[in-house]
């Protein structure tokens, strides 16, 4: 009897091993229809599997935590495909697309859609290569060079048998203008420390930033792959951030999420946070114009009379106005007497940069005398053309 109840727990235990088995690597549907053949990790998608959409599509490759993970081939109903490397669910990396035409694209992938070098394959003509931004050709470079990049940027990695593990030892954020924070037009540093502490070498790391609370208006670099990083070695990984004049007032927290080649990836939530202010735009203006006329001090522009005017430009917008230039523009029967181009430099906030002209007029020239001040700021959407408002023979003491 002893005997009987012994054989019928070992059957209990290898019944209840191969269960587990089957458990780990099945055929899964979802209440949307979707389908799913292959290996289960902790209840979601990890390894090897093939994933079916109601509508037609298909994925048959690499997953980990739940979603497209490593190497795979993507079929659309249409019959398009898809064979290439997938980061965060996304296409990204090395790859081929190839469209219903018949034409192949093979290169580069970032976040879904062409993004880098590449060359477009036709009936086995190579009909174009180059560079590709945002799916859309922008540069036309010789094949033999894009290949030697793509062959440089994304190599055959040789597994090893010990695994690597990635570790931030630290991340720290420096602003340009040395506060604490990031305002409209100014630039930041983020400087990640990267450990290998495992006992192989880190393979094809790639890194990416995850932004919550972001509102968008930052341009963030991209950083290069990093082919090795061998056990106990450090990496500094640098990444600038600018702020634009579409950000706004904020506080971002910043994780970091960090691929390997084999998938020893390391996602660190929350390694710092950045604060943003918005600034209006630089608003030039000119303000106090004065004349010295020399003859009578009358104060009025009278006909061969050489006038100093004098004058400042002020910036009434909370942007700094950098690399300002002004140049003072006459028009018929008005003559420069002096310097007509300045070099202002930086105006900040409420500042004020004093110019000083001089010029005559003659009896032919119009009333409302032809001079205006061209102002250019190093973004040329501040440049403009301001009209003097100055008149022959009347008082120009103005104030604004």
């Amino acid at each position: 009897m002893k005997n009987f109840i012994k054989i019928c727990a070992a059957l209990l235990i290898i019944a209840n091993f191969f269960y587990a088995q089957q458990l780990s690597k099945k055929m899964g549907s979802h209440v949307n229809g979707e389908r799913y053949k292959g290996s289960y990790k902790n209840g979601l998608k990890d390894g090897f599997g093939e994933w079916i959409h109601p509508d037609g599509d298909n994925y048959r490759g690499k997953f980990k935590a739940g979603i497209k993970r490593g190497k795979g081939i993507y079929t659309f109903e249409n019959g398009e495909k898809y064979k290439g490397y997938f980061k965060r669910d996304k296409k990204h990396g090395l790859g081929s697309y190839i469209y219903s035409n018949g034409e192949i694209f093979n290169g580069e992938f970032k976040n879904n859609i062409r993004d880098g070098k590449g060359y477009v394959v036709f009936r086995g003509d190579t009909t174009k290569s180059g560079v590709w931004l945002a799916d859309k050709f922008i540069k036309k470079e010789r094949l033999k060079n894009v290949k030697r990049h793509l062959e440089a940027t994304y190599p055959k990695y040789k597994k090893t048998k010990t695994k690597p593990e990635l570790a931030i030892l630290s991340s720290e954020l420096f602003i340009n203008n040395g506060s604490d924070t990031l305002e409209t037009n100014d630039m930041a540093e983020l400087i990640i420390e990267l450990e290998n502490t495992g006992e192989g070498n880190a393979q094809g790391i790639e890194i990416f930033l995850e932004l919550s609370n972001y509102s968008g208006g930052l341009d963030i670099s991209e950083t290069k792959i990093i082919h090795k990083l061998i056990p106990g070695a450090i990496k500094k990984i640098k990444t600038e951030i600018s702020a634009t004049d579409m950000m706004i007032s904020e506080k971002i927290s910043i994780s970091a999420y960090i691929t390997e080649h084999y998938g020893n990836d390391l996602y660190a939530p929350q390694i710092i946070s950045l604060n943003t202010k918005s600034l209006t735009s630089p608003d030039l203006v000119l303000s106090d114009i004065n004349i010295n006329d020399q003859n009578n001090k009358n104060g009025l522009i009278e006909p061969a009379e050489v006038i100093k005017a004098t004058m400042y430009v002020k910036n009434n917008g909370q942007q700094v106005a950098k690399d300002v230039s002004l140049e003072v523009l006459f028009g018929d029967f008005v003559f420069n007497t002096g310097k007509s181009s300045f070099n202002l430099g930086n105006i900040k906030k409420d500042q004020k940069k004093k110019v000083q002209f001089s010029f005559f007029a003659m009896s032919e020239a119009e009333k409302e005398l032809p001079i205006s001040f061209e102002i250019k700021e190093s973004r040329s959407k501040f440049d403009q053309i301001v009209p003097s408002g100055l008149d022959l023979n009347r008082n120009n003491k103005v104030q604004n």
